[in-house]
């Protein structure tokens, strides 16, 4: 069975995808409890929040992959 080192590349843009899957995510539910408050009090229309995810991803692709680094 060969053994598939991965590259510095491949640690990085692995790192990232998961830092876009966390963003993506909180940003989806921030969206669902704003829509859960509007349907519980009767308001017909809210806010969305600000859609940061790219600059939040990068955020936490940053903290995950300094913790790679360091091991």
């Amino acid at each position: 069975m060969p053994i598939h080192t991965k590259s510095g590349y491949e640690i990085r843009l692995e790192v990232l995808q998961m830092a876009m899957g966390l963003a993506s995510e909180r940003y989806h539910n921030q969206c669902e409890q704003l829509r859960y408050v509007a349907e519980k009090t009767n308001n017909s229309t809210y806010s969305l929040p600000d859609d940061n995810r790219v600059t939040e991803a990068l955020k936490l692709a940053d903290e995950l992959y300094s913790f790679v680094e360091a091991k």
